[in-house]
C-alpha cells in the first residue's frame, strides 16, 4: 500500500470512529456553547473592553482544544488498538493522519466559537474581520499540531487527562502570546501588514512544530 493510501486509511478510521461514537464532535460543541454562554450571561449585555474579549476568545479556544484535540491517540491506548495501528501502517502515516484529523476538528470548532461569541456579544465590534478569521485559523492549526505530539507522549501515562494541559501549556504559550496581539489588533481594526510579524510568528512557530514532532514521533510510537 502505498504511503498517501495508508495516511487516507488513517484519517477514514479517524473520522468513521468519531461520527460513529459522536465523543469528541458532542464534547467539542457541548463545551463551545456552554463557554460562550456562560461569557454572554457574566457580561450581562456590558460592552466588553478589546483585551478582554481577545483574551476571553483565546481562553475559549484554548480549553476546547483540551476538551477534544487530545482524543486522538489516548483513545487508541484505552481502546488497545495502538498495536494493530503499529503494526498495520507506517508512523510517518499515523502522525499525519491525525495531525489532519485534529487540524479539521479544531478549525470547525473554534470558527463556531468565535461566530457564537460575535453573535451574543453584539457590542463587540470588530475592526478587521479578515484578520480575526487569520487569526482564529492560524491559532487553530497551531493548537492542533501541538496537542497531536503532547497526546501522543501522554498516551500511555497514567493519568492522561491531567497530563495533558500541565504538558501542553508551556509548549503553547509561544503560540497563544502573539496569537493574543493578532486578536486584539483584528478587534481594533488594524491591517494585516501592521501585525505581520505576529501573524507570522505564529505561522512559523506551528511549522516548526510539525517538522519537529514529524522526526521525533517515530520513537515516541514505536517506544
Amino acid at each position: 500500500m502505498s504511503a498517501s493510501r495508508r495516511l487516507i486509511a488513517v484519517i477514514s478510521k479517524d473520522l468513521r470512529s468519531e461520527l460513529r461514537t459522536r465523543y469528541g464532535i458532542t464534547a467539542l460543541v457541548l463545551f463551545v456553547v456552554t463557554a460562550i454562554v456562560l461569557v454572554v450571561f457574566a457580561a450581562a449585555d456590558e460592552p466588553m473592553p478589546r483585551p478582554i474579549a481577545a483574551a476571553v476568545l483565546w481562553v475559549v479556544m484554548f480549553y476546547t482544544a483540551m476538551t477534544g484535540l487530545g482524543r486522538g491517540f489516548i483513545s487508541e491506548e484505552e481502546r488497545g488498538t495502538s498495536l494493530l495501528l503499529r503494526l498495520s501502517t507506517d508512523p510517518t502515516s499515523v502522525y499525519f493522519g491525525k495531525l489532519i484529523v485534529n487540524i479539521v476538528q479544531s478549525v470547525l470548532s473554534n470558527l463556531l466559537a468565535a461566530l457564537l461569541f460575535l453573535f451574543f456579544m453584539s457590542r463587540v465590534n470588530v475592526g478587521n474581520p479578515t484578520l480575526l478569521l487569520l487569526c482564529v485559523l492560524a491559532g487553530s492549526i497551531g493548537l492542533a499540531s501541538t496537542l497531536t505530539i503532547v497526546s501522543a507522549i501522554v498516551a500511555k501515562a497514567g493519568s492522561k487527562s491531567a497530563l495533558l494541559p500541565i504538558l501542553s501549556f508551556p509548549v503553547l504559550l509561544p503560540l497563544i502570546m502573539p496569537g493574543t496581539d493578532v486578536m486584539l489588533s483584528a478587534f481594533a481594526g488594524l491591517a494585516v501588514a501592521e501585525v505581520a510579524g505576529s501573524l507570522g510568528l505564529m505561522v512559523s512557530y506551528t511549522g516548526i512544530v510539525i517538522v519537529v514532532s514529524w522526526f521525533v514521533f517515530e520513537y515516541i510510537w514505536c517506544e
